[in-house]
């Protein structure tokens, strides 16, 4: 899984993986998850984290899975939070907030396997609450995309908000 720095991957599968980043952005933006289920592989890994500040002077290395994880999921994982949204129990999506999705600085990068790419990419995501309260939240992802019967599924996603406290009560979106 390591980024070959050789040669790029060719240019339809670059227009491909980023096609279905976008893809996948309209299907959560219109909250359409199963759709957005169909896109990710079995063994999908899906974490994200809060940035540890630390003084420039600090080389240590970063915490494995400590108090900045927020979510560290598999399909499982997932597909209960999306059951637990359709349920009509969070009663700070009902009615559903206003969530939409820019995803850009799209990368993508060959690995070792012929059947998957790396993707880093930045997510901007504008929320806004039933209440009148507006959040912008920023991220950073690291995916890695596999391509499987002729479609391209997310199987491992590393989300690094660029916050150092969470700026939301809750973070029932998807990144």
């Amino acid at each position: 899984m390591l980024d070959r720095p050789l040669a790029p991957p060719p240019v339809e599968v670059i227009v491909a993986v980023t096609q279905a980043l976008h893809r996948e952005a309209r299907l959560l933006d219109n909250e359409d998850f199963e759709g957005w289920l169909a896109m990710l592989g079995k063994d999908v890994s899906y974490r994200l984290e809060l940035k540890s500040r630390r003084f420039r002077a600090d080389r240590s290395p970063p915490l494995p899975l400590g108090p900045g994880v927020i979510f560290n999921e598999d399909l499982g994982r997932l597909k209960m939070r999306v059951d637990r949204l359709k349920s009509g129990f969070v009663w700070a999506e009902d009615p559903p907030n206003y969530i939409r999705r820019a995803v850009s600085n799209v990368e993508v990068l060959a690995t070792q396997a012929d059947n998957e790419v790396r993707v880093h990419s930045v997510l901007v995501m504008h929320r806004n609450r039933i209440d009148g309260t507006t959040r912008l939240l920023t991220a950073g992802r690291t995916d890695l995309w596999r391509s499987e019967g002729g479609a391209w599924l997310l199987t491992a996603r590393e989300i690094v908000l660029d916050h150092s406290v969470l700026p939301d009560s809750n973070l029932n979106a998807f990144f």
